[in-house]
């Protein structure tokens, strides 16, 4: 049994134990957040984050762009014999 199987188990033996209704839908509730990543994201994110995370996306792309002209100009300067 691998370590996320025995996991498993020790979850479902702690459900399984559980007598509190409204814990148990809490609990459904969690776990089917986390079974779609996506909605976390898009539910918990103010648009302050969302801002920061298109900001460092934006700065990401340019520093690929200015790699990306780097190498070209290093090819030409390797294809010249320079």
């Amino acid at each position: 049994m691998t370590e996320k199987d025995a996991l498993k188990q020790k979850i479902i033996n702690l459900v399984m134990g559980m007598d509190n209704e409204q814990a148990l839908e809490v609990l459904h509730d969690v776990m089917l957040k986390f079974s779609n990543p996506v909605s976390i994201a898009e539910d918990e994110l103010t648009d302050e984050e969302w801002q920061e995370i298109e900001a460092d996306m934006k700065e990401i792309e340019k520093e690929n762009v200015d790699k990306q002209q780097e190498a070209v100009q290093h090819l030409k300067g390797w294809k010249s014999g320079k």
